[in-house]
């Protein structure tokens, strides 16, 4: 089966084509565009889909689509989301009609675990968790070979589990406060890291930020320089992230736990803190069994999608 896949994000929309062999073909994003109206996004969606499209001699293409936020897989409806405003978002309807294809919905974290699982991992582990590391924390999950999306869609959701609940815990894009999110994901990492500059203007970070501002390659940089306080943010977002994963891991007993997206290319800084956390749990088994991975594909949420999209049509 022919796929094509989406990735949706806050800051912009990627596309993904594979072909009867899971070979990638095409890829491109777009930026996502929050002022206009949800149908007018759908519109847009619906144009590069269908250039794609054209590119295939067979038509029986099947789509994927990943949401960032609260998704009805079935209904293919996104009810809610933290970082784009559309509201009960009946995006498979309006692109299955737009495009001809069969359309297959799910949270945009699910993608990506398809896609480690299917296009990275290449079936090797039957029971895994990814979490994808971007603006914000995503989860997805596979249990006994298949994507778990939960009785309502919404399995997964590990970013907006808390970790603290001080009353001055950061605030979360979901508005609540204390969420693995606020600490791990982008936006959070960020916060810290301007906090920490104005503390320490010194320091080799507060010098690159005031330079380049911040963004995730910084920290990586001024942490590559031996900069201590970029490696002690890179330390606290580990014991953070630690703290979330021990509570899955506890539930789930994974094979693997992998870490995806844009902040996952500073592991090499904080996926230490992560062990330790790990090491230091009273019940040991699943910890002392679980692979700790790094996923090395930089569009893998895309990709996921697009192969999520042939698995469910070749199933029916």
């Amino acid at each position: 089966m022919r796929a094509i896949g989406i990735d949706i994000g806050g800051s912009s929309v990627k596309f993904t084509a594979v072909d009867a062999n899971d070979k990638i073909l095409k890829h491109f994003a777009i930026p996502t565009d929050t002022t206009q109206s949800a149908a007018a996004f759908a519109a847009q969606l619906a144009v590069a889909v269908n250039m794609l499209k054209a590119g295939f001699k067979d038509k029986n293409i099947a789509l994927g689509v990943g949401l960032p936020g609260d998704t009805d897989h079935q209904k293919g409806i996104l009810r809610w989301a933290p970082n784009i405003p559309w509201r009960n978002f009946k995006i498979k309807a309006l692109l299955e009609m737009t495009t001809g294809c069969r359309c297959f919905v799910s949270n945009d974290a699910n993608m990506a675990a398809w896609g480690v699982h299917a296009k990275e991992l290449k079936y090797k582990y039957q029971n895994i968790i990814v979490i994808t590391l971007g603006t914000g924390v995503g989860g997805g999950l596979v249990i006994d070979g298949k994507l778990y999306n939960g009785a309502m869609g919404a399995a997964g959701e590990i970013g907006h589990t808390k970790i603290d609940f001080s009353p001055r815990a950061p605030l979360c894009g979901c508005g609540n406060r204390g969420c693995l999110e606020a600490y791990c994901g982008a936006a959070g990492i960020r916060r810290a890291a301007l906090r920490a500059a104005r503390k320490e203007p010194r320091s080799a970070l507060a010098g690159l930020i005031k330079k380049e501002g911040f963004s995730v390659k910084i920290l990586s940089a001024a942490a590559r320089a031996g900069d201590k306080t970029a490696l002690a943010l890179w330390h606290d977002v580990g014991v953070n992230l630690g703290r979330g994963l021990a509570n899955m891991i506890l539930m789930l007993n994974p094979q693997a736990v992998v870490l995806a997206g844009g902040v996952s290319r500073g592991a090499e800084y904080f996926q230490g803190a992560i062990k330790k956390v790990f090491s230091a749990q009273s019940v040991k088994t699943p910890f002392e069994n679980v692979n700790l991975l790094i996923s090395r594909e930089e569009d893998i949420g895309a990709a996921g999608a697009a192969l999520y999209a042939a698995a469910k049509a070749d199933e029916k």
